[in-house]
């Protein structure tokens, strides 16, 4: 998971609390997701990215989300709706 962070954005980070459950992919994976916090480098859209931007909560249904990542995107923003910041 490290490896493919800093592959992909460019960025070491120190993960935190776990979000959610479980969410199946293809082929019996499943995706656990964890909040981060960056602790080296400055995210890039480097490997597989044509672009980084941040996305408040509320924006998050904004964007042309992939079939497959819109159930995940949902419910996180179900989960932060409810947990205060």
């Amino acid at each position: 998971m490290h490896r493919e962070i800093l592959e992909e954005l460019g960025v070491v980070v120190a993960l935190q609390e776990r979000i959610g459950g479980d969410w199946p992919l293809t082929d019996g994976l499943v995706l656990r997701l964890w909040t981060a916090k960056i602790t080296s480098g400055q995210p890039l859209p480097l490997e597989d990215h044509d672009q980084l931007r941040w996305l408040e909560p509320g924006q998050w249904l904004e964007v042309d989300w992939l079939p497959a990542d819109l159930p995940i995107v949902e419910a996180l923003a179900l989960i932060v709706e409810r947990t205060p910041i």
